[in-house]
Order: structure tokens, then sequence, then C-alpha cells
């Protein structure tokens, strides 16, 4: 959905689709999805860490959950004014992006021996910004956006672009199940030889 403006026509390749699906799906927003509920799951006691957005934010997760936040206002007119999926699901791909810049910044792994409190606010602001591209993502993707979403713990009734705000928040303590990869990739030699 990326790769041709709607309405118009494109090219396809069933190797350009396995590029992408490996690339934005599996590399980079499966393995975050994968790194962080692992972590979660192996150091929180296999629940939502419990952190206080009022006092426990820094300024680099606040502002990664504003731009989180800001998702829909900057995906939505994709579609509605312009019809143009490929924006919509460029943002959300670049909402990733950043998601991924800040995991390899706050490096969790290494907080986890150093400031266990530190490790456990990083990786709940990882899983909002999860929520917020899941429930984005439901439109295009919705199978693998809601197996997302159910490992986030997210209430079945809470996934509409309504709930795209911060009184929506995943509730801390919520049990999590140990992670299982939402995004194979996709391994097809005969493709990648041609």
């Amino acid at each position: 959905m990326t790769e041709v403006a709607f309405g118009n026509d494109g090219d396809f390749s069933d190797k350009a689709m396995v590029m992408k699906v490996n690339t934005n799906l599996a590399n980079e927003l499966g393995n975050l999805c994968q790194r962080v509920m692992t972590m979660i799951f192996k150091n929180c006691e296999k629940a939502v860490p419990n952190v206080d957005p009022e006092t426990d934010f820094n300024e680099q997760d606040k502002a990664l959950l504003a731009s989180a936040e800001g998702l829909f206002a900057r995906a939505s007119p994709a579609i509605v004014e312009d019809q143009a999926i490929q924006k919509y699901a460029s943002e959300l791909i670049e909402m990733v992006w950043e998601a991924n810049k800040y995991i390899d910044e706050m490096a969790p792994w290494v907080l986890r021996k150093e400031n266990p409190a530190r490790m456990a606010v990083v990786l709940y602001v990882l899983m909002e910004v999860l929520r917020y591209v899941a429930i984005l993502y439901q439109p295009i993707i919705p199978t693998s956006a809601n197996k997302i979403l159910d490992l986030l713990t997210v209430p079945a009734d809470q996934r509409t672009f309504q709930h795209l705000k911060h009184e929506y928040r995943i509730r801390a303590g919520s049990p999590v199940s140990k992670p299982e990869g939402v995004f194979p990739r996709i391994e097809m030699p005969e493709l990648v030889e041609a």
C-alpha cells in the first residue's frame, strides 16, 4: 500500500512485496513489538510496568508520546481528504522508525541492570506507542494489528480511533502473556535469486 498512489497504476512484483513485508512489518514493527513484550515478560513480573505518567516520564518520553498522540491527526487527512492510503501507511511506518530510534537510544537491555525503574518506564512508553500504531493499522492489516493489541493487553472495546487518547492508556499491572511473533519473515529464495 505504500508503493502505489490510490487510483494510479503501479508496478507489482512478488519480490517487492516480500521485501516490504520483511522490512516494514517483520524487521521494524514486528521486531519492536517482540523486543518490548519479551523484555516486559521477562523483567517486569509478566505484567505491564507500573509507572506514573505524571512523574516518571522525562522529556524524551513525552516527546515520543506526543508524536504518537499526534499520529491520527497526521495520518487521517491522507485517507479522508486524499484517499492516499500510501501516505497513511507511510505515517505509521515513520512512527515505528521513531520508536525504534528511541529504543536504541534508551537501551532498556542496559537499563535492566543499571536502572530497572527507568527500564520499566521506557518499556511502558513503547507499549503506548505500539498501541497507537496498532489501532491505526487496523484498517490495513486488521488481524495482525489486533494480535499486537492482544499482546499489549488492550481491551477489545478500546480499539477504535476514539480510543487514541491518553485517557485510554494501557493499564499498569495487567498481566502479559509470553509474546509470539506477529510478522514472521517471508523466506522465498526463488524471489531473492531472481
